[in-house]
């Protein structure tokens, strides 16, 4: 039998009716719609310097800890740099995918989420290196990149004249039409004149971006995205081996050998069918927004970011020039930034009589198993359950379905004391201490 020293259970008894403990002391705003992660002068000059985002175990183990504090409750997790200007050596903003569970965006179907400490809702990690960026830009472009462009061989071009190269550019539109500019690039379909002998003009635009948030998501990535079916893609053409091209004004002309254009059957036909489909895809998500500091935010840079991710998250326009998610989408989709105090890990028991009177568990302490018994599932709703360690990180999720008792094997964990909690559909919630020999 494996014993806990006397003095270890008397500490953790201590600590259990305060938030998980975290390695960077984590703030959250007034508002409950951002906050800050407080970094050492080293770490923070070296995440910037070194490119922390980019370095995989540096992403991850900050993450992790990130997730000690929260709940596995958000789709998307922004880290934005508390900077009055963009660190030279970085770019302005970079999108890492974490899972994939969309079929016919050209990529396979994939979940990372372990590695970051998300049990699977984790979709993607953004890095934006300036404060305003939420705002400004480019926070729709990299938004874009969940979910394109993993399947459209795009082409761009290195230079204007006729000494270039055509190179291939996913996961940028490059020289690809649209029902307007892309977020991704790509120019107006409708600017498009057939010159003759491979020769066109187009009206000025950007290969791999066309503004920051100024500009809306067109068909084709609305279409990726599920807020509108394939049939509203309206026909676009994709420009490969391009041989020259020339600015006048406002105006690209350009030579190319080869013109694809796409259906929405061919699309459809090129990525296969998007399952699931827009009747049935996920278009409400939820953002947590962190502030990656080496000191505490002023009230006017808490207020700024606060300000930005509520007109960011709103679902109406948010009264600027640029776009918000929801405008972005035609108030097809939804990003909300709101409530993070609920989603706060707390390793206390919370005062619920409703539910501490109908969910049992036995043995207490326990040595290799245990079991939940839910007197009425029916009338409760119990939602999820979860088992976490001493520390706030979910170790074991427990999934209940429709039956009312469940065998817990607990065999795996180490001794110490752990918390099984319970959330019903309702918004009840519970937290139960068991104690592993």
């Amino acid at each position: 039998m494996r014993v806990i020293p006397l003095l270890v259970i008397i500490f953790l008894l201590q600590i259990s009716n305060v938030n998980a403990q975290t390695d960077h002391p984590i703030t959250i705003h007034p508002n409950g719609r951002v906050s800050s992660l407080l970094m050492t002068s080293s770490e923070y000059n070296s995440w910037k310097t070194n490119d922390g985002f980019g370095n995989r175990n540096t992403r991850e183990t900050l993450v992790k800890d990130i997730y000690r504090k929260f709940q596995d409750d958000f789709d998307f997790i922004f880290l934005i740099l508390n900077e009055d200007s963009r660190p030279q050596n970085l770019p302005f903003g970079r999108l890492i995918k974490v899972s994939n569970d969309i079929e016919g965006l050209g990529m396979n179907i994939y979940n990372n989420g372990d590695d970051y400490g998300s049990s699977g809702k984790l979709k993607a990690l953004m890095q934006l290196t300036q404060r305003n960026f939420l705002r400004n830009g480019p926070a729709l472009h990299e938004l874009m990149h969940n979910w394109g462009n993993f399947g459209i061989e795009t082409h761009a071009v290195n230079a204007a004249g006729t000494n270039l190269t055509s190179t291939p550019f996913r996961p940028h539109w490059g020289f690809t039409g649209g029902s307007s500019k892309g977020q991704l690039g790509g120019f107006k379909q409708s600017t498009l004149v057939d010159k003759g002998n491979g020769a066109y003009s187009v009206a000025s635009f950007g290969q791999n971006a066309n503004g920051g948030n100024s500009q809306p998501y067109n068909e084709l990535e609305l279409y990726l995205m599920g807020m509108i079916p394939v049939t509203e893609v309206s026909n676009f053409d994709v420009f490969s081996n391009i041989t020259s091209v020339e600015v006048n004004g406002d105006v690209f002309d350009f030579e190319a050998s080869t013109r694809t254009t796409y259906t929405p059957a061919s699309l459809e036909n090129l990525l296969g069918a998007r399952v699931p489909a827009s009747n049935t895809s996920q278009k409400d998500f939820k953002l947590l927004v962190v502030a990656l500091t080496d000191r505490a935010l002023t009230n006017d840079e808490w207020n700024l970011l606060d300000d930005h991710a509520e007109r960011f998250g709103r679902k109406a326009s948010d009264g600027f020039s640029s776009y918000n998610f929801w405008e972005a989408t035609n108030g097809v989709g939804s990003m909300e930034i709101a409530n993070l105090n609920s989603s706060i890990i707390t390793l206390g028991v919370e005062d619920n009589e409703l539910l501490d009177d109908k969910i049992a568990i036995f043995p207490n302490p326990v040595n290799d198993a245990f079991w939940i018994d839910i007197k009425d599932n029916g009338s409760l709703q119990i939602q999820s359950a979860a088992l976490y360690n001493s520390i706030g990180t979910e170790v074991k999720t427990l999934e209940l379905g429709n039956t009312n008792k469940l065998n817990v094997d607990v065999s795996e964990f180490s001794s110490g004391l752990y918390f099984v909690k319970f959330k019903s559909i309702d918004g009840i919630s519970l937290v139960k201490k068991i104690v592993i020999n």
